[in-house]
């Protein structure tokens, strides 16, 4: 399931001051549906500050052991969806193991079936549950109140919450539409009319995907239209793709960003 915070829960493990002087090396690899097997070899030896160069898959998988050897070691595997090619196997079998040296590897998913393909005993699945009113609740004004320090008066908070509510529990669609009506005026007219707007039936899914596409979708719906053209930019690159500042200056020059 998206929008529970799976990635966000790896990135505060991944950057625990506790963490960081626990291994001697890190690695996160953003994997997503369009991947392949090469690229990712050299996404971790990038990371590594190894040689990358070239394509025989032996010698990359050679210099990630020569990289990790006698090295404890943290990888995190992002938002993997398949294991189907063999591209897990054959890199897993790769990584050095030493009983002396402690790494771990952790393993972000929507499929609980590849997690435990991958090797993940039911005892170390996490499993990420949808938040409750009050926790959601909490959640939306730390973003939408944030000038407010949380607080608002009865009427804008019966709006909120029926807001809230339509977010089903997800982490993302509260966090989406609460940044949203951070930047709007705190009137219950204002409330009222995205409440009114939240386009709920954008899929046929569940209500948890219903709810994260709307929030989406809203916010969307609710930037101006400079910045809607820079949005647009962004989607010809692909899932987890580094944008660098001058490209995206050159996509919106005229923009103010």
């Amino acid at each position: 399931m998206g929008g529970l915070g799976k990635t966000t829960i790896a990135q505060k493990i991944y950057h625990d001051r506790q963490v960081n002087v626990s291994f001697q090396k890190k690695v996160w690899v953003s994997i997503s549906q369009t991947f392949d097997e090469l690229s990712i070899m050299k996404a971790i030896l990038k990371q590594l500050s190894a040689d990358d160069s070239g394509t025989e898959k032996r010698d990359l998988l050679n210099r990630i052991r020569d990289a990790l050897s006698h090295k404890s070691y943290l990888i995190v595997m992002d938002d993997v969806w398949s294991i189907d090619d063999g591209w897990w196997d054959s890199i897993s079998r790769g990584l050095p193991k030493f009983i002396e040296h402690n790494s771990c590897i952790i393993i972000t998913s929507r499929n609980e079936d590849v997690v435990k393909r991958m090797g993940a005993t039911e005892s170390r699945i996490h499993r990420p549950r949808f938040l409750n009113d009050e926790e959601s609740w909490s959640l939306f004004c730390k973003v939408a109140l944030l000038s407010t320090k949380g607080k608002c008066n009865t009427q804008l908070e019966e709006v909120g919450r029926w807001i809230v509510r339509k977010c089903h529990g997800l982490p993302l669609a509260i966090k989406t539409t609460g940044g949203m009506l951070s930047s709007k005026s705190h009137s219950v007219g204002e409330w009222m009319r995205i409440c009114e707007n939240f386009r709920e039936k954008l899929v046929s899914d569940c209500e948890s995907n219903i709810s994260v596409m709307a929030s989406l979708q809203q916010s969307y719906d609710e930037l101006p239209s400079r910045l809607k053209q820079c949005i647009w930019c962004f989607s010809i690159y692909p899932d987890d793709h580094e944008i660098e500042a001058e490209q995206l200056v050159r996509c919106c020059p005229k923009k103010k960003l």
